[in-house]
């Protein structure tokens, strides 16, 4: 698989939803644990879109809710923005 500049896209979005935020209790930037799920996602085969939506994953539930997520979809598409949503625990933008 060839990673287009959508990918590159989802990763500046990805980096900059998570800039301030942190693994929880500590001092880890949070950008490695969706790295670290784009790079397992894309170890085993995954197309594009699910690489894309693992670099998401954690979008609307954490940094925005319904609006990250419809946010997502008009960038990146349906298929993309189903999985992130299937990802999530809750799109409430206060986390309950």
């Amino acid at each position: 698989m060839t990673l287009s500049p959508r990918f590159d896209a989802a990763l500046a979005l990805a980096a900059w939803l998570h800039a301030d935020q942190t693994r929880k209790g500590t001092d880890i930037p949070y950008i490695g644990h969706v790295l670290g799920v784009a790079s397992i996602v894309i170890d085993h085969g995954a197309d594009e879109d699910e690489a894309i939506a693992a670099l998401l994953h954690d979008a609307a539930e954490d940094q925005g809710g319904e609006e990250i997520l419809e946010r997502i979809r008009a960038r990146f598409g349906g298929g993309v923005a189903e999985i992130v949503r299937a990802c999530s625990d809750t799109t409430e933008t206060t986390k309950p």
